[in-house]
């Protein structure tokens, strides 16, 4: 899990500079909106440049219908055209990421790569309503720093269960915007629990399954995996996060086991019960509120 976590280091440090970037862009608003090629985007219905004709080097746009200034939103839209190849680039360079994007007070999303919009989006969402927005604002961030979410969620693009880093974007001292990285449940599987033969299970601060190999998972007592893989059992359609929450394992000693760790901070404990006896080697992550769980069986 080490390169996990320094991964991740380094996707706070892309997310840093790409928000710089973005002010820098910003103080040459005038400019850019002259010169900007106006036939660049088509929208229909508030969306542009959606799969399956998309441009792959460009983002899908959105504008949603609450949006109270169209020509700020066209604004928007043409000040940060030249992001599009930062965002494509950092969706090619980490493997991890699975989109980039930015969400913004003006009611503009932009993301990358390109995505089905016209059939996964409502014509009339609040964009500053979801906790990858509204996490990193002035209530909830005052230090205007990185913000990771713990917590996994369904993405609203159509990508599964995802977790997020986000930071937001200050002009003249007022929240413009939140940029945004999506990690995948499915890619953390593939990518770092794949190749370990370890039983992981990564769980979020409130105990829910993160990702995990299948004999660390039904040896806490959670329910069965469909085809014996967790990345199966959660792209299904009757999947409930709730249900892979340790607090809610049939076993009493997995809850308890829970409760060691997340709320008592223990690092190595013991579980023995009528279907299972083995060890847990826990480890805290240091950028999110993640707890790398080692089961070691007897």
């Amino acid at each position: 899990m080490k390169l996990l976590e320094y991964d991740l280091r380094n996707l706070e440090n892309e997310i840093t500079a790409l928000t710089d970037t973005i002010k820098y862009f910003y103080s040459k608003k005038e400019s850019l909106v002259s010169n900007a090629d106006k036939s660049l985007f088509r929208f229909e219905n508030g969306i542009a440049n959606p799969l399956p004709n998309a441009d792959l080097n460009l983002s899908t746009l959105y504008i949603s219908e609450l949006a109270k200034d169209k020509n700020e939103a066209m604004d928007l839209v043409y000040v940060t055209n030249p992001i599009d190849p930062l965002f494509k680039a950092l969706f090619e360079k980490y493997e991890v990421i699975s989109q980039v994007y930015f969400n913004s007070i003006p009611q503009l999303s932009r993301l990358y790569p390109p995505y089905e919009a016209l059939s996964v989006l409502e014509p009339d969402l609040d964009i500053t309503s979801f906790n990858f927005f509204y996490e990193a604002d002035a209530v909830n961030n005052p230090e205007r720093g990185n913000v990771w979410l713990s917590e996994i969620y369904i993405d609203p693009a159509g990508r599964g269960w995802v977790a997020s880093l986000i930071r937001p974007v200050y002009i003249d001292n007022e929240l413009l915007m939140v940029v945004g990285f999506d990690i995948t449940v499915n890619d953390l599987i593939g990518i770092y629990l794949n190749n370990t033969s370890r039983n992981i299970v990564i769980v979020d601060g409130r105990g829910t399954v993160v990702a995990g190999k299948a004999k660390a998972i039904e040896g806490l007592s959670l329910p069965p995996l469909k085809n014996h893989t967790y990345s199966q059992t959660i792209t299904s359609d009757s999947f409930r996060a709730e249900d892979f929450n340790l607090f809610r394992s049939k076993s009493k000693e997995v809850r308890n086991l829970a409760s060691r760790i997340i709320l008592s901070e223990e690092k190595y404990l013991s579980l023995k019960d009528e279907d299972e006896s083995f060890n847990v080697i826990v480890e805290r992550m240091e950028n999110i509120d993640w707890y790398v769980l080692d089961l070691v069986f007897e």
